[in-house]
C-alpha cells in the first residue's frame, strides 16, 4: 500500500526545500526565496519596507507570503530591473536582514515611486507656515535629531484622523497623507526635511531631502545619522517611548544637549486630549508624534476662550 503524507502548502514546501539548500539561491530566477531577518514582528517590518514595490501591499500584492511565522520573497514579482538589486551575497539560500538592507539601500526610493527632490514633492503637498490648510508646530531635541524641527502636517488630514477615532478606528489618516519635517539651523535655514508619505497598504514612506532638495539616502544633523527607511521603521513600528512625547503634557527636563520640548502655547497642553489618545504610546497610526493630541489641544483651548467654529465644537463632541 502506497504511503501517504500529510499535504503541504506549496510556500511552507517552497521555504522548507529552500532552507535545506547548501548553496546560493538565484534570486533572479527564483519563484520563492525565505526571508530570514531575526527581527521582532518581522512580518509588520515587511509589510512597512516591502510595501509599494509590487503595486500594493507587500502580501496583498503576491511579493511576500506568510505561513505561520515563515515569510517567503517572491521576487518575479519585482520589476526586473529593481529585481537586480537583490541577491542572496552569503549564499546561505534566504534572504536575511543586511541583505534586504542592502536591497532597500539601491532600490528603495524607485521601488516606492518618491518624488526626486523637494521641489516636485511639494507641488503637491505646498506646505507653509502661515497656511491655515497646514498644522504647524515647533519641536526641539527629539531623539532623530537635535535640531529644531517645524513639523507640517495637513489640517484636513488631522481632522479626518480625529474622525476616525471619534468612530471608534483608530487615528487613520487618509491615503496619500504627507508630513514634513523641517530640520532647522542656528540661521533658521533648513538643513534637510524628513518626509513621511501614506500608502494605500496603511503604512507610510520614509524619506529624507537633503539642503540642495534632492533625496538623501539619510539624515545628517546630529546627533547621528539615519537612514532612511532601515532606521525609520525601528522607531515608528516600535513601542519604546522618547522624549518630549514621552512626558507630554509636562515638559521634560533637558538632554544632554538643551531642551526638549514642543514649543506650544501652554493652553494646548491638554491633559483632556493626552489621555483621550495616549498618541505616542499607543502609535496605532504609526505616526511616531503627537500632533493629533497637540490640535484637539488647540481646539478644546478655542472652545475654552468661544473662538471655536461650529464645526470644530461639533468635532470635539464627537471626540
Amino acid at each position: 500500500m502506497p504511503v501517504r503524507f500529510p499535504p503541504f502548502r506549496l510556500s511552507a514546501l517552497l521555504v522548507l526545500l529552500a532552507g535545506c539548500a547548501s548553496g546560493p539561491v538565484d534570486v533572479q530566477t527564483a519563484e520563492a526565496v525565505p526571508l530570514r531577518l531575526d527581527r521582532t514582528d518581522a512580518e509588520r517590518l515587511v509589510a512597512s519596507v516591502l510595501g509599494g514595490y509590487a503595486g500594493g501591499g507587500a502580501v496583498e500584492s503576491g511579493l511576500v507570503s506568510v505561513d505561520g511565522d515563515a515569510l517567503t520573497l517572491h521576487p518575479q514579482k519585482l520589476d526586473p530591473a529593481v529585481r537586480q538589486q537583490l541577491s542572496d551575497a552569503d549564499g546561505d539560500g534566504a534572504v536575511n536582514w543586511t541583505e534586504l538592507s542592502a536591497f532597500l539601500k539601491a532600490t528603495y526610493s524607485t521601488g516606492h515611486r518618491l518624488p526626486p527632490t523637494l521641489a516636485a514633492l511639494r507641488a503637491d503637498a505646498p506646505w507653509a507656515s502661515a497656511d491655515s490648510a497646514w498644522f504647524s508646530v515647533d519641536v526641539q531635541g527629539s531623539v532623530m535629531s537635535h535640531a529644531r524641527r517645524r513639523i507640517y502636517v495637513p489640517t484636513a488630514a488631522l481632522r479626518a484622523a480625529l474622525a476616525s477615532q471619534a468612530a471608534g478606528r483608530g487615528l487613520r489618516y487618509p491615503t496619500g497623507t504627507v508630513i514634513a519635517g523641517e530640520h532647522l539651523g542656528p540661521d533658521e535655514a533648513v538643513a534637510e526635511t524628513t518626509v513621511k508619505r501614506l500608502r494605500e497598504d496603511g503604512f507610510w514612506d520614509f524619506a529624507v531631502y537633503g539642503p540642495d532638495g534632492r533625496l538623501a539616502p539619510a539624515t545628517a544633523t546630529a546627533p547621528r545619522p539615519l537612514r532612511a527607511p532601515t532606521q525609520c521603521t525601528g522607531c515608528h513600528l516600535g513601542r519604546r517611548l522618547f522624549e518630549p512625547e514621552k512626558s507630554f503634557p509636562a515638559t521634560p527636563t533637558d538632554g544632554p544637549d538643551g531642551p526638549r520640548r514642543y514649543d506650544v502655547p501652554d493652553a494646548w497642553r491638554s491633559a483632556e486630549a493626552t489621555a483621550l489618545f495616549s498618541e505616542h504610546a499607543r502609535r496605532d497610526d504609526g505616526v511616531l508624534g503627537i500632533y493629533a493630541t497637540l490640535y484637539t489641544g488647540r481646539l478644546i483651548a478655542e472652545r475654552a476662550s468661544s473662538e471655536a467654529s461650529p464645526a470644530d465644537r461639533a468635532l470635539l463632541a464627537r471626540l
